[in-house]
């Protein structure tokens, strides 16, 4: 019961962040792709939002984007070293523990999160909604820096006339942990948030 009410929290944040389209500033952009941040209300870093229209179906790209162990998000997103499922609490609702790859030339080492994830369905879209959690079968690891996702979440929308075509919707928070200079977090997540929707489009196009 409790996990179920921090994943309706987590819900009603990340359609706030969604809703709001005053306070955003572009961070990246590309032909298809815009990066947008804002100073988050959950800690002392960023909020940023990615936006984009991927060339498949939201369920196809949901298939893609899910953090599922076993899945097909680990053979393309090459931000992440492994998915591990530590419980289902439910059906759509998981605690998984997510590895990343170094990052920024390996000036930012690999880090660990483990995250509260739901899966939100609705005539118009479906979504992967997370942040972190702490569990007792998942103490941190010397190896890895634990990091934090506040709410978070990816959107697959339909486009109304054209059912091959997504728009997706990325919320980042992600407090990385260790002692890594602002600067340099702010200038490497845009980054990689425009090479997440790179990847993806080219893993869809192989398909």
């Amino acid at each position: 019961m409790i996990y179920q009410e921090k994943a309706n929290e987590i819900k009603g944040k990340v359609e706030e962040y969604k809703r709001d389209s005053d306070t955003w500033k572009v961070a990246k952009k590309s032909k298809d792709t815009v990066v947008y941040c804002r100073p988050s209300t959950e800690f002392h870093g960023h909020l940023y939002k990615a936006e984009g229209v991927i060339d498949a179906s939201p369920e196809r790209v949901y298939e893609f984007i899910e953090p599922k162990e076993g899945g097909p998000r680990t053979k393309w997103d090459k931000a992440v070293k492994c998915i591990e499922n530590i419980e289902t609490v439910e059906q759509d609702l998981v605690i998984v523990r997510t590895c990343t790859h170094s990052a920024a030339m390996g000036l930012i080492s690999s880090r660990d999160f483990v995250d509260l994830c739901a899966t939100v369905r609705d005539d118009n879209c479906i979504a992967t909604i997370a942040a972190s959690v702490e569990h007792p079968k998942c103490p941190a690891e010397p190896k890895y820096v634990r990091g934090t996702n506040y709410a978070c979440g990816l959107s697959c929308y339909r486009i109304e006339g054209e059912p091959d075509k997504t728009k997706l919707i990325h919320i980042c928070q992600a407090d990385l942990g260790g002692m890594l200079p602002r600067q340099l977090v702010e200038s490497s997540l845009p980054g990689a948030m425009m090479d997440f929707y790179h990847n993806l489009r080219d893993a869809l196009r192989k398909e």
